[in-house]
């Protein structure tokens, strides 16, 4: 991987760092507040939960981005060569329409949602709205892997997933 594409990847990463920083502080009142205090904020729980979910969904574009989430690479090890790269291609478009999907469902669920949270006064729908928006990038992101993908070679493909599952350098 080139600097310049590690460098537009890990912008990809502060959603997931913010919310996870912002989710510490949040369980540390709470854990202050409970165990410490003797008296526990309301809200945190709840809004704790709803900062874990954000995490996920954030965590999962930078996994993406990075080309970092769960495979079975040993499928990839059996087939046959020849085959490496339609495998690849059908499981990236596999991964296209799974995101893209659930990022219309996400959408739908946010716009019909007119639930409030129960303990501070903000909608659910900010909350599906920032997983639309996550699965939205994630979808580009899926893409992107596919026509990326669809030019390189079944060699090139297997290499790749060798020196990921190594943790070797790619150059």
């Amino acid at each position: 991987m080139s600097n310049a594409s590690q460098a537009r990847i890990r912008w990809l990463d502060a959603p997931a760092l913010v919310l996870f920083i912002v989710l510490a502080a949040v369980v540390l009142l709470q854990f202050l507040s409970r165990y410490v205090l003797n008296d526990s904020v309301a809200w945190t729980e709840e809004v704790a939960r709803y900062l874990l979910v954000g995490v996920a969904y954030a965590g999962s574009i930078s996994a993406l981005g990075r080309g970092e989430h769960i495979f079975l690479e040993v499928v990839y090890r059996r087939v046959a060569l020849a085959n490496i790269k339609p495998l690849a291609v059908l499981v990236d478009v596999v991964s296209v329409v799974f995101h893209a999907v659930l990022t219309w469902l996400a959408a739908g669920l946010a716009v019909e949602a007119d639930r409030r949270m129960i303990s501070i006064d903000l909608p659910k729908s900010l909350l599906y709205g920032f997983v639309a928006l996550a699965l939205a990038v994630a979808t580009l992101l899926a893409l992107r892997q596919l026509f990326e993908r669809a030019r390189q070679s079944g060699e090139d493909i297997l290499r790749e997933i060798v020196q990921s599952s190594t943790g070797e350098e790619t150059s």
